[in-house]
């Protein structure tokens, strides 16, 4: 009689299985010290690709001018006051004095010595801190900071700047996981309970899960001191870690239960769980890793960051499931049904009835549900249509923080381009930027930019001062340095070196508008001669630069997710028509999700009640990683109703009878499971960081779509128009693939 791997492993997990969870619990014990430091390796947000034109740009501009990615925004505000006032700027001075206190170089560019710094209104004024280098800024250092800024007795004052919006989002992103687990714990106890109708049942799957969560927020503590991870990427991977380690378990004890009732003895009851749904799990968490793997292919460090989370919760939830879930089974013996609750078995009846008396319906009238639920899919996706596409922003935290108040703010008084200015960066291959043919090129350059309509104002060094002439300027920069200027020498220090000088474009129109954009494109195919170089970067570069990445790696990531997934269900399945089936269903959840955060994120329907602000565009690395962890996640619901109905095929050779069979067994486990990765995202809806809480919907929405709609209606009624097409394999084919058999009788 033949017994496959998996079976053996069960019947070893059995005889080893103290020793399996005393390793465990070692692992366990030698991450509980480190806790406490769990956010610390976590130090970028990752709207950025390090290859990109404006990526290049910035480190010239740090390498030559000591741009800093640590710049401070300090607004000062007055009802009285007028920021052009002495009382004012004196006021500002002696606020930022005690910096001096600091253990760290700096630098202070007073609204004193640059009036664009004082708003039209003459009531407000920001004066910039930059700290050199480029090192992240520890929280010491920032709790040191903010106390030495004193508060001015008639100003009011804001503090912010990119790494306070960093620090307050690793904040926040903190106490948006508290907040989860506050909400999803409770529903997903009395989930459970619904689903096995027993305590003992019920709390090996909730305690499995929190041991899987810890695991991973461990493992990625450690990945974080390696890579250089978003700080987005704890909530993700935590939210996909959980769903997978709750559904594995369902499945695994729910089988392994099956088992016992039907007389077998708990030593072949897991033998023979572990080789029906436990090569499910394995083969499902194969699909899964594949499809988060596809993430690593993206230079944008948000992606590649969400990549390597997913990989590191996919890893453990499966290790978990097929190692340590065993274990556990096989000390608690019959005892898994201990402690039922007889209110529940009412539940349990009327639920599998319910599901036999609905596939019924569907086999029998299989066009009718396949042209219903297509049109509802379709009707759902079609306001993806009208998607626009972007990256996000300061818009991400919630109002409430001082650091998003300093950018609305600074919006509403200075304007949304003055915040996101376009950055031209020149380069020479000549000795001096400012020779005179240099300055000819760049005053007509500038000259031509003053003229566009899109462009409100140039800051460079041949607009200095406006009443100069080219030639004027030319002479100017003839000088020596000495001769020139205090305030010309200040503010070429800030924009200019010996080969570099940059040039600041504020637009009329808002940063991400399309105009913007062209202007982008217009500047960087602007060719100035055979010794001048343009680089542009800002904000908007920086979008345009990212929507480009992304377009482009694409096609490469979805190739490698269709493929492999393709391959993976085909070795399973042993179908060439299930696995194309799979892929189509999952595509068409996917826009389903992105046609409802079309909707909600992008046009606000809703926002009110789910406490954000519309943000007009959809974050494109969001849809990306939604993709990639929905097709992981629909492979699992996939998986794990094919595989029941397959090994009912086995048996008996019936396509329909196999369907029904399959429905019925699986649809409590693939809807239960459903719900709770459901309920786990919405509770992650709770969040204040924006970017957690779209992610949040996005899956909710699909896996709703995915498990209710396309698994338990559009799947039978697919299968059973096709008949027995659906197990068609060439003989060829059928030669060439291992044989790997569900029916639990093969396999003693």
């Amino acid at each position: 009689m033949h017994k496959d791997l998996f079976y053996r492993s069960g019947t070893l997990i059995y005889r080893c299985r103290w020793w399996m969870i005393l390793a465990w619990l070692a692992i366990i014990f030698i991450c509980i010290p480190y806790t406490s430091q769990l956010m610390h390796p976590f130090k970028a947000v990752g709207f950025t690709d390090p290859h990109s034109e404006s990526a290049h740009a910035n480190d010239l501009m740090n390498k030559h001018l000591g741009y800093s990615s640590n710049r401070f925004i300090i607004m000062y505000h007055s009802n009285t006051w007028l920021a052009t006032e002495k009382s004012f700027q004196n006021e500002i001075k002696t606020s930022l004095d005690s910096l001096k206190k600091l253990p760290v170089d700096y630098k202070v560019i007073y609204p004193s010595t640059d009036n664009k710094q004082i708003s039209k209104d003459k009531h407000a004024a920001y004066a910039i801190v930059l700290f050199k280098g480029n090192q992240e800024v520890e929280p010491q250092l920032l709790e040191q900071f903010r106390a030495h800024i004193k508060s001015p007795k008639n100003l009011s004052v804001l503090v912010g700047g990119e790494p306070i919006f960093l620090e307050d989002t690793k904040k926040q992103t903190q106490i948006d996981l508290y907040k989860a687990e506050y909400v999803a714990t409770p529903v997903t106890i009395i989930t459970m309970l619904l689903v096995f109708g027993s305590l003992v049942a019920a709390s090996v799957p909730i305690v499995l899960g929190g041991i899987c969560a810890f695991l991973i927020l461990m493992t990625l503590f450690g990945l974080g001191h390696l890579l250089s991870l978003s700080v987005f990427t704890i909530n993700i991977a935590l939210l996909l870690g959980l769903c997978l380690s709750l559904d594995y378990s369902l499945l695994i004890v729910n089988r392994y239960r099956d088992e016992l009732k039907h007389g077998r003895s708990v030593i072949e009851a897991i033998a023979v769980t572990q080789t029906t749904a436990g090569k499910a799990v394995f083969f499902s968490g194969l699909a899964v890793f594949i499809s988060l793997s596809a993430l690593l292919l993206f230079p944008i460090n948000v992606l590649f960051s969400v990549g390597v989370g997913g990989l590191a919760a996919v890893l453990v939830s499966v290790a978990i499931a097929v190692l340590l879930l065993p274990a556990v089974l096989a000390v608690l013996n019959t005892n898994i049904n201990r402690w039922q609750l007889p209110l529940l078995k009412y539940f349990q009846q009327e639920h599998r009835s319910y599901w036999h008396w609905f596939i019924k319906k569907v086999v029998r009238r299989p066009w009718l549900f396949f042209i219903g639920i297509l049109i509802t899919l379709l009707l759902l996706g079609y306001p993806f249509l009208e998607a626009k596409f972007g990256v996000s922003d300061f818009r991400i935290l919630p109002k409430t923080l001082e650091s998003r108040q300093v950018f609305d703010t600074f919006k509403d008084q200075f304007g949304e381009s003055k915040l996101a200015p376009i950055l031209v960066v020149m380069t020479t291959s000549q000795k001096n930027i400012l020779s005179n043919r240099n300055i000819d090129q760049l005053y007509t350059f500038t000259d031509e930019l003053l003229k566009d309509p899109r462009v409100q104002d140039v800051t460079s060094v041949v607009t200095t001062t406006p009443r100069l002439t080219k030639a004027q300027y030319k002479s100017l920069y003839s000088q020596p340095e000495s001769r020139l200027g205090i305030e010309l020498k200040k503010f070429l220090q800030i924009t200019t070196g010996k080969q570099l000088t940059v040039l600041n474009i504020i637009t009329k129109g808002d940063s991400n508008s399309a105009e913007t954009a062209a202007l982008i494109k217009e500047i960087r195919a602007t060719k100035l001669g055979p010794h001048l170089q343009i680089y542009v970067t800002g904000t908007t570069a920086n979008t345009l630069d990212v929507l480009h990445t992304i377009s482009h790696t694409f096609h490469y990531a979805f190739l490698w997710i269709v493929g492999f997934t393709y391959l993976i269900l085909l070795f399973l399945l042993r179908s060439i028509f299930l696995p194309l089936k799979a892929i189509i269903t999952t595509i068409l959840s996917l826009c389903a999700s992105y046609g409802v955060l079309v909707l909600v994120i992008q046009k606000g329907y809703l926002h009110e009640l789910l406490n954000f602000e519309p943000q007009g565009t959809l974050d494109i690395s969001l849809l990306i990683i939604i993709f990639c962890a929905l097709f992981g996640i629909s492979m699992d619901y996939e998986v794990f109703l094919l595989t029941r109905i397959k090994e009912y095929f086995e048996q008996t050779g019936n396509n329909v009878k196999s369907i029904m069979f399959g429905i019925e067994r699986s649809s409590k486990i693939i809807t239960s499971a459903a719900i709770i990765v459901i309920l786990i995202c919405c509770s992650f809806m709770f969040a204040d960081v924006l970017i957690v809480k779209a992610f949040g919907l996005g899956i909710a929405i699909a896996v709703f779509v995915d498990a209710f709609i396309i698994r338990t209606v559009l799947v039978p009624a697919t299968m059973t128009l096709f008949n027995t097409w659906n197990w068609y394999l060439p003989r060829w084919l059928d030669k060439c693939l291992p044989k790997i058999a569900f029916d639990p009788e093969r396999h003693h």
